[in-house]
């Protein structure tokens, strides 16, 4: 009787009956057979792929695979469209930002400067294995992003500028000696070279003289800071220096009333004095120049003469 876990084999050899015991006799026939299995299992699936699948085994998972790459084709041509969209969108962006440079005076962004940064060679996604049709919609993606990432960072730049620059103009505009200082008459020939009424030679005259009654209201042409106001002993008489920034001055001779002080801060159309003939004169008028950077300019380059200084103070407090 063969012990447990053995089997005895029975067989001739050379006409004899031989008797051989094999330990784990079971357990060795399953595993050979499990094996074979899983061998022959392997190369039907092996042979299947080959053939295109004929025995249907990877069917449902080549169709779900189909649907899917058929839904990322279809969300990668939306997204090229919408791509398009925004590259339109940026070139009208970047045609309105031209006309706001040219409105706060600042040149405007040539072609060659709006595509600084996108040119060169663009960096190559790292893909999956894909097909080509595939890969080439990637890549085109990939270089219109980053041709509108670098257009984008031109406009957020010249939108930065325009901002600065408008509220540059806006200082600059209010303080700009732009206003008439006072009703009356002037000769626009007044500036320059001409007959001292006074003296009786010929002096540059470096303002304009306003003719009008003494105690006709005198207004700021511009903001600014009041550096001088009090009687000067060079000829102006009483007189007023507003510092408006920027490089400009404006001042205010032959005053009868000054009514501000050193260091105050004033507003374009503020009254500021009234006039008068104090000083070197031959009647009472104001005495009116504008200095840039310390020479002197012609006030008359400044006047707006379809509005007055009143005018302008009641359209100011109508806002």
């Amino acid at each position: 009787m063969a012990k447990k876990g053995k089997k005895r084999i029975y067989f001739y050899y050379d006409d004899q009956l031989q008797v051989r015991e094999v330990k784990w006799y079971r357990l060795r026939m399953t595993g050979k057979i499990g094996l074979s299995v899983v061998v022959i299992l392997a190369l039907l699936l092996v042979v299947n792929h080959l053939v295109n699948d004929v025995l249907g085994i990877e069917h449902d998972r080549l169709t779900s695979l189909m649907k899917e790459n058929q839904v990322l084709q279809q969300q990668m041509a939306l997204l090229t469209s919408q791509i398009s969209q925004l590259q339109t969108n940026v070139d009208s962006i970047d045609r309105q930002g031209n006309v706001l440079r040219l409105m706060v005076d600042l040149p405007t962004i040539d072609q060659e400067t709006r595509k600084a940064g996108t040119g060169g060679a663009v960096m190559q996604p790292v893909l999956p294995p894909v097909s080509d049709q595939t890969a080439q919609v990637l890549q085109t993606v990939s270089s219109s992003l980053s041709r509108l990432k670098s257009e984008m960072s031109v406009q957020e730049q010249s939108y930065r500028q325009i901002v600065r620059k408008a509220e540059y103009n806006k200082g600059y505009f209010a303080a700009l000696p732009a206003l008439k200082p006072m009703d009356g008459y002037y000769s626009k020939t007044g500036y320059g070279l001409r007959m001292h009424p006074v003296l009786g030679i010929f002096r540059t005259h470096n303002g304009l003289d306003i003719i009008n009654d003494v105690g006709t209201p005198v207004y700021a042409s511009g903001d600014g800071v009041v550096d001088v106001a009090g009687m000067n002993g060079g000829g102006y008489g009483n007189m007023i220096v507003l510092n408006h920034g920027y490089g400009y001055q404006s001042l205010y001779a032959h005053l009868s009333k000054i009514l501000v002080r050193e260091g105050q801060h004033v507003k374009r159309g503020d009254l500021i004095a009234k006039s008068g003939k104090t000083g070197l004169v031959s009647g009472p008028h104001l005495h009116y120049e504008i200095r840039h950077d310390g020479v002197s300019v012609n006030p008359v380059n400044f006047f707006f003469d379809d509005i007055t200084a009143r005018q302008y103070r009641e359209q100011i407090a109508s806002q």
